[in-house]
């Protein structure tokens, strides 16, 4: 008898913790899911936007939340989106993120790209681009930012070595 209430009693103890682990995970993630749906709504009520397939956050001068989607007919679609503006591109006319991934290939091939996507720089709307590479002293990370529309490259942002 001893031995099952052990077993229940820690049966009890582990339903419980997951049940107050997933209410805090889902409190924690609440903020972040509905800045993904306010981004999304936005997207469909001032742009062409009829679909969207992802969100993604840029942090940079101004936090954006990037909308990639369709339009009515089916074409490829990226809004920016923040609290001061929203501006939303036709993909096929611009660079795209393979383009942008071909200019770092060309770069050097000592560069791993940690991550490609849009955001803004300034006054410019850019694909940013965020890799390392090892140096001597240790391994450093880069931000490099092209122009969404051509590609032309604008600057680079070197962190510290870590």
């Amino acid at each position: 008898m001893n031995l099952k209430r052990s077993i229940t009693l820690g049966v009890f103890i582990i339903v419980t913790l997951g049940v107050v682990l997933s209410r805090f995970y889902l409190n924690v993630q609440s903020e972040h899911w509905d800045g993904k749906s306010k981004a999304v709504e936005t997207a469909y009520e001032k742009s062409i936007m009829t679909k969207a397939t992802k969100v993604d956050f840029f942090y940079g001068d101004e936090p954006f939340q990037i909308v990639y989607g369709e339009d009515k007919i089916g074409q490829d679609l990226i809004v920016w989106v923040s609290d001061k503006e929203i501006h939303s591109e036709m993909a096929n006319e611009g660079f795209t993120e393979e383009q942008v991934r071909d200019i770092m290939l060309k770069k050097g091939q000592d560069f791993e790209v940690q991550r490609v996507m849009p955001g803004k720089l300034g006054q410019d709307y850019v694909w940013e681009v965020f890799y390392k590479r090892q140096e001597d002293g240790g391994t450093r990370y880069f931000y490099d930012y092209y122009k969404f529309k051509d590609g032309q490259y604008l600057d680079t942002y070197r962190l510290s070595l870590h």
